[in-house]
């Protein structure tokens, strides 16, 4: 059994891992990795039509942005998933060849990578590319799983996970077991805030500046965050700890929430009983509201939350909203989650008083803020998951900057066999 990374070694984006032994052959997640340059995995010449089968964790574009572009270059995989994931994969990808640059596949391609999407529940065995396989919860976003696949080893996938549970999932699966894990380090060398922390500094910024006269502008990742966040404004704003004001949900974070409802069985089961059992339905609030296009000027004649894409300024009606609200002093823009190098969101955090947004200059007055609510484990939350895996011998560390992963690397090595993996590098398992 041998593992190549054609993507996602030493770096966050592009996941595409190679797991190969005798007649068995799949591929792990096959993503892009976005920011001022979309760069794809890099496969050999020829090798895309040979991939047969692909499981992907979850729709986030980094793991799942190529499966439109495998089609359009003659590939014919089955690919495998949990229902959400499908789903979300479907508009992602639909949105990302409708306003993406040097786009190579069309909305055939889309369509066709969907119909070739094979769904499957928790914990539910089927086979793959010679492999016996199973999903289990990852806790990163609604429908998101690690995969684990059974050869002539065991092998558990992560892809991201998150081990803490939130307002709309349960934590990752634990305890399981596995000869050898490929694992995710985003943050292999941090530990991450508390959730609350991070929560109560949120609700203090928007309220400070709602007091102030100002607008919230939430910059988002369409899935995931996104609602999470949606749904955490409108918790505190029915109970009274957020003063009511309008939350618009705008650009493909509505399209998401849309799906999440209709998935909510992905969810945790306080949310399902919530929708289910009581005319209480968290994604139906009186709170939000979503502006047409041709209105989104009007959005700004009261202090208001806008909650919109994309996460990392890199287009999306985000950038119309900071045009327009740049000038003032009193309004304010809350960065939530991670920010790639080369990206808008990163520039600003770095200290920028002024972004390029269609070719003019765009002078930043408005205040900036940023906090942590992220999908992902920390380091500690990473090793203690790691040291739960039963039976464990092999560590392949994946999906993190260079710095990160060897951070992670260093403690785990002294109970278990770690590599490093970098790009087009053949791992023995």
């Amino acid at each position: 059994m041998k593992f190549i990374a054609y993507g996602g070694a030493r770096e966050v984006g592009r996941s595409a891992f190679w797991l190969t032994e005798k007649k068995r052959q799949i591929l792990l997640d096959c993503g892009v990795k976005l920011g001022e340059k979309v760069e794809d995995p890099q496969f050999p010449e020829g090798f895309e039509k040979k991939i047969k089968d692909v499981a992907i964790t979850h729709a986030h574009l980094d793991h799942s942005g190529y499966l439109a572009s495998l089609v359009a270059h003659g590939a014919k995989p089955v690919m495998y998933g949990i229902k959400a994931t499908k789903d979300l994969v479907g508009i992602l990808l639909a949105d990302y060849q409708r306003i993406g640059k040097d786009i190579d596949f069309d909305e055939r391609d889309v369509s066709e990578a969907i119909r070739r999407f094979h769904t499957y529940q928790f914990k539910e065995k089927f086979r793959a590319g010679g492999y016996e396989v199973r999903l289990y919860n990852a806790g990163h976003i609604l429908g998101s799983a690690m995969i684990h696949l059974e050869g002539e080893k065991k092998v558990l996938y992560t892809g991201d996970i998150s081990t803490r549970g939130t307002r709309l999932l349960d934590g990752c699966e634990r305890d399981l077991r596995a000869d050898v894990l490929i694992m995710e380090g985003t943050y292999g060398d941090e530990e991450l805030p508390g959730t609350r922390e991070s929560i109560a500094k949120l609700i203090k910024e928007i309220k400070e500046t709602i007091k102030e006269g100002g607008h919230v502008i939430i910059p988002s990742f369409s899935v995931g965050r996104g609602q999470e966040i949606l749904l955490l404004l409108e918790s505190y704003m029915k109970s009274g700890a957020l003063p009511h004001v309008k939350i618009y949900m705008d650009g493909m974070v509505r399209k998401a929430m849309k799906i999440y409802r209709q998935n909510i069985i992905y969810a945790k089961e306080e949310v399902q009983k919530r929708i289910l059992m009581s005319a209480d339905d968290p994604f139906s609030s009186k709170h939000f509201y979503v502006p047409k296009r041709r209105d989104r000027k009007d959005v700004m004649e009261e202090p208001c939350i806008i909650v919109c894409t994309s996460g990392m300024l890199s287009g999306g009606p985000v950038l119309t909203y900071l045009k327009e609200l740049s000038w003032n002093p009193k309004n304010k823009i809350i960065f939530t989650g991670y920010q790639a190098e080369g990206t808008r969101g990163r520039k600003i955090l770095d200290g920028a008083k002024s972004v390029e947004i269609d070719e003019n200059e765009v002078k930043l007055k408005l205040k900036i803020a940023e906090l942590r609510l992220s999908g992902h484990a920390g380091k500690s939350e990473l090793l203690q998951f790691a040291h739960g895996i039963k039976g464990l011998k092999k560590i392949i560390l994946v999906h993190g900057d260079e710095k990160s992963l060897e951070a992670m690397a260093e403690p785990l090595e002294k109970k278990y066999e770690v590599v490093v993996p970098r790009m087009l590098e053949e791992v023995k398992i």
